[in-house]
This record gives structure tokens, C-alpha cells and sequence, in this order.
């Protein structure tokens, strides 16, 4: 199993090519004001890293909120009034999403951080009760042949 990692401006492309097959997703990128990357312990703070684990964004880290499902609400703190909050489903090695926040004050950038994290709980809720979504032809009992 080999793995690499593309970068195009902002986004970046991770690869796995395993028994010849070569898969792709995608992996951290910044757009506007969207911040999607991974979570790793470092130093007893949370940072963000890009799909191949090289550093996105290690700065002053908190846990907002700890869910029973081990999915966490995180703020970052930034200069200058900015704040980057969002929502992942653990702190070691899981997906990030979040958002940048310009002008705003700690109070502001909790609330969006809670705000975020109820939208895309709702939105993995959702994912796993009909990860395929409804499509025809799906397969219906867990088994994925072929795949």
C-alpha cells in the first residue's frame, strides 16, 4: 500500500493505491472562510493537520464541548480578534470542521463553534442512518461486494 498527497492552491487531494487499485479523496483545504482538516494531539493541544500529517494550524486550542459520542466542539484562537471553530469527531486523527471567524470576541466565536458542531452532527447523524442516501440500487444489508 503506497499513499501520497496532492496539493492544488488551497485543497488538497490524498491518494492510496492499494492491489493495484488507486483511491482518492479529499483531504484539508481552506476556502473563504471554510478550514477542513485533521485533528492530532500535539503537546497537550489540539492542531490541525493536512491528509499526509504535516502541520495546517498549531496554535492555542480548546474543547469547547466533549459529546458522549466522543465527537468534540474545538476553538482556536488566533491574533486579532480571529478565531478558527468547528467540529470533529474525536481529538486524535479525525476529520475537522470548521470555519475561520474575523472581528469577533471569545463569547461570539463559542456560540458559532456550538452552532457548527449541532449542524454537522446532524449532518453525520444523518450519513450513518442511509450512508448511500436513498439512491436505487443501493445495497441494503451492509455487504458491499465488489467494492
Amino acid at each position: 500500500m503506497e499513499t501520497r498527497c496532492e496539493r492544488r492552491g488551497q485543497c488538497e487531494i490524498g491518494i492510496l493505491t492499494h492491489d493495484g487499485h488507486v483511491f482518492a479523496a479529499f483531504g484539508s483545504s481552506t476556502n473563504g472562510h471554510n478550514v477542513t482538516g485533521y485533528t492530532r494531539l500535539r503537546n497537550g493541544q489540539i492542531a490541525l493537520t493536512r491528509w499526509d500529517g504535516s502541520t495546517m494550524l498549531a496554535c492555542r486550542s480548546q474543547v469547547i464541548r466533549e459529546h458522549l459520542d466522543g465527537s468534540i466542539v474545538l476553538m482556536f484562537r488566533l491574533t486579532h480578534g480571529r478565531f478558527v471553530v468547528g467540529y470533529a469527531l474525536d481529538d486524535e486523527g479525525m476529520l475537522f470542521r470548521g470555519e475561520l471567524l474575523t472581528d469577533c470576541d471569545e463569547d461570539r466565536a463559542r456560540h458559532e463553534a456550538v452552532s457548527l458542531a449541532e449542524y454537522w452532527s446532524q449532518i453525520d447523524a444523518e450519513d450513518k442512518a442511509d450512508p448511500w442516501h436513498g439512491e436505487p440500487g443501493e445495497p441494503d444489508d451492509g455487504d458491499y461486494p465488489n467494492c
